[in-house]
This record gives C-alpha cells, sequence and structure tokens, in this order.
C-alpha cells in the first residue's frame, strides 16, 4: 500500500532516508532476520540429516521434532521485525487499490500502531512466561531440553517488532502531514 511495497527494489534507499533510527531498527531487524535464517539453516540440516540417517541406519536425530519445534518458534518471530521494516508482509489491497494513497498510508499508520501494541503486549507477556518457564523448570519431553532458553529470541524480537511498527507509523504518519505521497 505504501511506496516502499510498491517499489521493493528501493527500500533499503528509502530506509536510509527515515533517519538515524530508522537505520538503527533496519540494522537490528536485518541482524535479527539473518541469524533467524542461520538457525533455520541449521534445523534444516539436522532434518536432512535426521531422514537420511533413518531411512539408512533406522537411526534418527533423536529429539528431532523437538529442536526443529523450538527453532521454528525462534525464527519465525526473528523474521518479523525485518518484514516490518521492509515492508514486507502480506497486504490485500483489492478494496483500496482506488483510494487515494493518503487514505491506503493513513490505513498503514492504524495497521502498524495496531501490530505495536499487539507486539508490545505479547513481548510483556512472555516475559512473564519466560521467567515462569525458568522458576518451574520446565523441559521438552524426550531431550529434557529447558524451555526457558528460547524467551529472550522471542521477547526481544517482539520488543524490536514494537520499535519497528511504532517507528514505520509515526514516519508515515510524518508523510502524510507533509503531503509527501
Amino acid at each position: 500500500m505504501t511506496d516502499m511495497q510498491n517499489q521493493p527494489e528501493n527500500h533499503i534507499d528509502q530506509i536510509g532516508q527515515i533517519g538515524q533510527i530508522g537505520k538503527a531498527l533496519y540494522f537490528f531487524s536485518k541482524m535479527a532476520a539473518i541469524l533467524g535464517g542461520l538457525i533455520m539453516s541449521g534445523l534444516i540440516i539436522m532434518v536432512v540429516i535426521s531422514v537420511i540417517g533413518r531411512w539408512l541406519f533406522s537411526m534418527p536425530v533423536y529429539g528431532d521434532f523437538e529442536m526443529v519445534s523450538v527453532g521454528t518458534a525462534i525464527t519465525v518471530f526473528l523474521f518479523l521485525p525485518y518484514c516490518q521494516i521492509t515492508r514486507g508482509n502480506v497486504i490485500v489491497d483489492v478494496f483500496l487499490s482506488w483510494a487515494p494513497k493518503k487514505l491506503q498510508t493513513s490505513l498503514d499508520v492504524v495497521g502498524s500502531l495496531l501490530l505495536s501494541i499487539i507486539s508490545g503486549l505479547l513481548a510483556w507477556r512472555m516475559t512473564l512466561g519466560g521467567f515462569n518457564t525458568l522458576n518451574y523448570n520446565e523441559t521438552t519431553y524426550i531431550l529434557a531440553l529447558p524451555l526457558w532458553w528460547a524467551y529472550p529470541f522471542i521477547v526481544f524480537s517482539l520488543a524490536l517488532l514494537f520499535l519497528t511498527s511504532f517507528y514505520t507509523a509515526i514516519h508515515d504518519m510524518t508523510r502524510i502531514f507533509r503531503d509527501q505521497l
């Protein structure tokens, strides 16, 4: 809906126009996404080794599905801030393709603010959940891996998503008021 989405090849140029805070948020979001990609790549390699081991030697990687489930949850959260800052979220604009840019951007602001509120609430609740998981020493069933270690990645990602979505909302709002659409 916004011009960043309409011109994905120029999103980095436009991020450079959003100031030092935007550049910092972009950098941390990109680093989180790269970390998520590395974790996901490791999970893929482990699954391939497990499938081949099961097929050839009847010896899969013990507890692979536990590691995949926790690792996938972490990576999904790590990708969210980058998706927000680069305007990579899926947007159905069939209903608003006719609307003026100002209206489209105004709705983007509302969406970003709602995402900011939701991610802030989730970060808060996941922090509390992480402490409970640590205090009760919850572990996975087969490998007995402690579950608390996944929470810092998720809370960090949600906090970064809160900041990026709030920032994109403010950035779009200033563009509306400056009539730069």
